[in-house]
């Protein structure tokens, strides 16, 4: 394909799945820019740990909702745009979790504001609490955007708010701004996103709702939501346990920046699983066929990709962030090992069949192990152990659901992996990671 026609339909997206991968990436895309902006701007490295520790935070509290809420949407909706009150509901539900948890990051944030001393004051809290709340609930606009099969909105709405973002950040710290400034026009950013999707979910028809709240939250938020908790906890206790293990601020930012890989591949194989959900609960077959045919795609995209980088992210993350982010890139290829995992996706089956308490207790395995792993291998090799633990951990937990969907749910094996091609890739992926360890920088 011509690299002319390839970005037209990058930005032209007729697809589902096109539409989200091709958001994601550019939102992945421009969050990089933020980080090359900040590594070459010469501010403190206490700075961009505090700007890591602010988003660490907000992520924290809002993403277990996001993503299950999300996929509560995509679950009930069946794909049906026309589904009564959808949208609206939706939006009223988000706000109002959205409200529930910036209170509780009020009524928690002792726990997190108090830093170890090599971190300095994080006097940020009522930015953070503006943002924590707007985050949440702006977050719908995507996928509300997907049930009404406006793909291209996707694309340029992902442009004109990352975009928006970056020039929040890197200007003001070039010009001699402070993070406080940064934080507020982060929060700015967020409030026009946040009018753009109330504007997306009451420009439908006014129908009476036909959705029943109760059932949108006991069996689509609130387990799916829990579920995303156990799932996506890992990478929080991760940092959590570098932060104040560790109690470097330098090393944490490294550590940050190093753990860039897993947002990209989790975006693509997010995006692919998110789609899924409603084909599968459509017709099964038809939608295993999809998520076939999307794997193969997944495995062309990102397994070649990541092994490049394996190889090359020794050299890269110091011409691209300077020579204090160079060990950064030995917590980049412990983390690509993650996609091993990444690209199995019985959560697919899992979600459109309801198995609610089957997705909580592999996150739940995924929790307890990775905890265990993490203060067990942070002996033997610092916090290098920290990010081998996740990528057991999360095997794991991919393992148990896989499991119940070919020996319980009769999904089968083709369905959550393309053999032959898994097997190939992945021992090419391991080969990279261990020749990259001979010329790798550590802390």
């Amino acid at each position: 394909m011509r690299f002319p026609v390839f970005i037209s339909n990058l930005f032209s997206p007729s697809a589902d799945v096109g539409a989200l991968q091709a958001a994601s990436f550019i939102r992945f895309g421009l969050v990089w820019v933020i980080y090359i902006g900040l590594a070459w701007s010469g501010i403190p490295m206490e700075w961009i740990a505090g700007y890591e520790w602010f988003l660490f935070l907000a992520n924290l509290f809002s993403f277990a909702l996001i993503n299950g809420g999300k996929k509560a949407i995509l679950n009930l909706s069946g794909g049906d745009s026309s589904k009564g009150g959808l949208a609206r509901i939706s939006f009223a539900v988000f706000n109002v979790a959205g409200l529930l948890l910036a209170g509780l990051f009020l009524l928690l944030h002792p726990l997190f504001i108090g830093l170890p001393e090599d971190f300095g004051e994080f006097g940020h809290t009522a930015p953070l609490t503006v943002y924590i709340f707007l985050l949440v609930a702006s977050s719908t606009l995507d996928f509300l955007l997907l049930i009404l099969k406006k793909y291209r909105w996707i694309v340029w709405q992902s442009i004109v708010f990352n975009g928006a973002l970056v020039l929040a950040v890197v200007i003001p710290l070039n010009t001699g701004a402070g993070l406080q400034t940064v934080f507020w026009l982060m929060c700015a950013v967020l409030g026009v996103q946040w009018m753009a999707t109330a504007f997306i979910a009451f420009s439908g028809p006014r129908t009476a709702p036909s959705l029943n709240l109760w059932d949108f939250l006991a069996q689509g938020i609130l387990p799916l939501s829990a579920f995303a908790l156990l799932g996506g906890l890992s990478q929080f206790v991760d940092g959590y346990l570098v932060a104040f293990l560790n109690e470097s601020a330098a090393d944490f930012a490294i550590y940050r920046y190093g753990a860039r890989e897993l947002p990209l591949s989790a975006f693509l194989a997010g995006g692919v699983a998110a789609a899924m959900i409603p084909a599968v609960l459509s017709d099964k077959n038809e939608g295993l066929n999809r998520l076939v045919g999307e794997l193969r795609v997944l495995y062309r995209q990102l397994f070649p990709l990541n092994i490049g980088l394996m190889l090359l992210s020794p050299f890269i993350f110091p011409l691209v962030f300077t020579n204090d982010f160079a060990a950064s890139a030995g917590f980049f290829n412990i983390y690509l090992l993650v996609l091993s995992s990444r690209l199995l996706l019985p959560q697919v089956f899992l979600i459109a069949a309801k198995k609610n308490s089957t997705l909580l207790a592999a996150g739940g395995v995924e929790v307890v192990l990775n905890v265990v792993l993490s203060v067990l291998l942070y002996q033997l090799w610092g916090i290098y152990g920290i990010a081998w633990a996740t990528v057991v951990a999360y095997l794991v937990s991919k393992l148990i659901m896989g499991w119940y969907a070919v020996f319980r749910l009769d999904v089968p094996l083709r369905g959550l992996l393309l053999p032959g091609k898994y097997a190939m890739y992945l021992s090419a992926l391991v080969i990279a990671y261990v020749i990259s360890t001979t010329y790798t920088v550590w802390i």
